[in-house]
């Protein structure tokens, strides 16, 4: 059979691929939603009448993507179920509330429905949810369940517990295995202990998993995600088979040789021949270091190409600004503002007077807008599946990337109050993926000097800067204007 045009040799693979549940390692820029959607599309006419296809997502917006793309290749949305992990635990939740300890009228918690809570505690609690099967709940655990039920609440945690729970019925299992007899998932790597045992239940007895992801882009260990769910997927579903895409689609191949140094030799094939660049630039301060990066912006948007002389193709909206903590981001919304460029800050939805499902099944997620002609600022977390011609990252410093900030408050007097360390491979995956997000243009900048929650911090470079070739680095310095010099000084030399 003729490959057809719109697929590599390796997604025509994958695409064609039956016997075994599938596991596809896709690096980014790879195509995986592009193969993913081609794959659902060619096993939709094989479903009996009764049957469909469960595909799953890790955010809304890739659930909305993924229709979209499945929209354009024919596919009816009465075919599929295309959704979150959490939709999809929760409309089970909903079907079959009878069959559950939840009354009918269960609402999912939002945020500020559980404010009085410590957010450390929270924080606690969900990681306990997320990543442990058996749970042995102490005084703090049991207090906020008991809140949560006493007002007909679960929490996002709660949705796929109870959705677990539900499974342990055989009959009811049964039923979403001859309903779904193919499944898909979406950023298999982000997976935690308990979509991994809802998975087990649901793939079996003649269903067929496909799962989808990289490794090197496993980011949300503090949610719970257990990168080596994705490295097991043979042993947790046997049999299967491995496939690769290695051919990037997005990243210049200097961009793309220096991100896969940074992960310890990552090696994608390039298939663009973009000219990209990489420019490293130290900033004195923080404040220096925004001024830096407004000013680029400006030249690239405003300016004439002084190579070409030909006006910049760039607009506000190829542009991104990425870092690694929210505290980065107003010295650098300053600088815009001083400039007068427009941006956008992602952030979390406000909740609306009716709180729908919908509404909280959107909870943990970041809204940007897109295709307006706004400069975007993000952290590092919340770029996650998207691209940009031009990308920069600032506080590319050691401590920040990776991170690790022992904070004094001297009003409290416990020194380790505002303490934030990652974990050190995760961290290093985050700034993977920051670099990936580029196609063009990828600015890394750090500061000798950083005002962060009060203090003022010595920073040194982010160890992450030295596993970068330096000839794929170019060095940017600000350009400090000469004195102009006094005319009526010049006037007095003539005499």
């Amino acid at each position: 059979m003729q490959r057809p045009q719109d697929l590599n040799e390796s997604q025509c693979q994958a695409v064609n691929h039956s016997g075994s549940h599938l596991l596809i390692t896709a690096g980014p820029g790879t195509g995986k939603t592009h193969t993913l959607t081609r794959r659902i599309a060619r096993l939709i006419p094989s479903l009996k009448s009764d049957e469909k296809i469960l595909a799953i997502t890790f955010t809304n917006k890739a659930a909305r993507q993924m229709q979209d793309k499945l929209t354009a290749l024919g596919v009816r949305q009465s075919q599929l179920f295309i959704g979150t992990f959490h939709g999809f635990c929760l409309k089970l939740l909903r079907d079959y509330f009878e069959r559950t300890a939840l009354p009918k009228d269960f609402k999912v918690a939002a945020p500020e429905d559980i404010a009085g809570f410590d957010n450390e505690t929270l924080k606690r609690i969900s990681q306990i949810k997320s990543s442990q099967l058996a749970i042995s709940p102490d005084d703090e655990y049991k207090a906020y369940q008991h809140y949560l039920r006493q007002n007909s609440w679960v929490d996002f945690d709660d949705i796929l517990r109870e959705a677990l729970l539900l499974l342990e019925d055989e009959n009811i299992a049964g039923e979403l295995r001859r309903q779904y007899r193919y499944i898909f998932v979406d950023e298999y790597q982000d997976s935690n202990i308990v979509q991994n045992a809802l998975l087990k239940i649901l793939a079996c007895e003649g269903v067929v998993l496909t799962a989808i992801g990289d490794a090197n882009q496993s980011i949300y260990g503090f949610r719970g995600s257990r990168v080596e769910l994705f490295r097991r997927f043979q042993e947790d579903f046997n049999p299967a088979q491995i496939l690769t895409l290695q051919e990037n689609y997005r990243s210049a191949p200097s961009l793309l040789a220096a991100s896969g140094q940074v992960m310890g030799g990552v090696q994608l094939l390039a298939q663009l021949e973009t000219q990209g660049k990489l420019v490293i630039h130290q900033a004195a301060t923080d404040r220096a270091e925004a001024d830096y990066v407004a000013h680029q912006i400006e030249k690239m948007i405003g300016g004439l190409d002084m190579n070409t002389s030909r006006r910049a193709l760039r607009s506000f909206g190829d542009v991104v600004i990425l870092y690694r903590l929210n505290a980065q981001r107003s010295v650098m919304g300053q600088a815009l503002e001083h400039l007068g460029i427009p941006y956008q800050v992602s952030q979390k939805p406000k909740r609306n007077e009716v709180y729908t499902d919908e509404d909280a099944l959107g909870q943990n997620e970041e809204i940007l807008e897109y295709n307006i002609e706004k400069v975007s600022l993000m952290t590092l977390h919340a770029a996650k599946g998207l691209e940009f011609p031009v990308v920069f990252i600032i506080g590319c410093e050691d401590n920040l990337l990776p991170l690790n900030i022992l904070c004094h408050s001297r009003e409290s007097g416990n020194p380790g109050s505002t303490g934030m360390k990652g974990d050190p491979k995760e961290e290093r995956r985050l700034f993977y993926v920051g670099m990936t997000r580029a196609k063009e243009y990828l600015y890394l900048s750090h500061a000798k000097r950083r005002q962060l929650f009060g203090q003022t911090l010595i920073q040194e470079p982010s160890p992450y800067l030295a596993d970068i070739a330096e000839e794929l680095k170019a060095y940017e310095a600000v350009k400090r204007n000469a004195p102009k010099k006094d005319p009526d000084a010049l006037q007095m030399k003539l005499f």
